[in-house]
């Protein structure tokens, strides 16, 4: 009887360890998610909705929704329209959980760092925004070089020729 009396309170114990786990982990998986929507409803007024059956990380979803929003972007350039910061802003991708954490070191970051500059360099640029918005596709090819090379096809696609 001793025996059950035991098993029966380090059950007890292990399924309580289990939820709590669980549960913290799902806080923090809210926390990002939060700071997700906020990034990206600010990106745009409706925003595009990507299935991925392969769960993708919150980084690789964000940078797919850049691409949608230079897409627009590009569109509106090539109709010799201008372009602002409040219709297109900068999504803190560098902020969220990347597909391989290994990225995650100074260079990366520092490519951020010039990527945003660079993005910011469209909206003040006056009358070469074309110009200014390649440069940044640029960067992004050139990033995606070092780090994650699948997407270069598509995004070389965002240039404007």
């Amino acid at each position: 009887m001793k025996k059950y009396f035991i098993l029966f309170h380090i059950l007890l114990i292990s399924l309580v360890w289990v939820a709590c786990t669980n549960e913290n982990k799902q806080t923090v998986a809210e926390s990002e998610q939060s700071q997700i929507q906020k990034d990206t409803a600010a990106a745009c007024n409706k925003p595009t909705v990507i299935m991925d059956p392969n769960n993708a990380k919150p980084m690789a979803l964000m940078m797919r929704q850049m691409v949608v929003n230079m897409d627009k972007m590009k569109g509106k350039l090539i109709a010799g329209e201008r372009v602002t910061e409040k219709e297109f802003p900068f999504l803190r991708f560098y902020l969220v959980e990347p597909t391989d954490p290994n990225v995650l070191e100074p260079k990366f970051y520092e490519n951020a760092r010039l990527f945003q500059e660079s993005y910011k360099q469209i909206f003040e640029t006056k009358g070469l925004q074309a110009k200014a918005y390649n440069a940044t596709i640029s960067m992004c090819i050139n990033c995606h070089q070092s780090y994650c090379s699948g997407p270069i096809k598509r995004i070389k696609k965002l240039l404007i020729h």
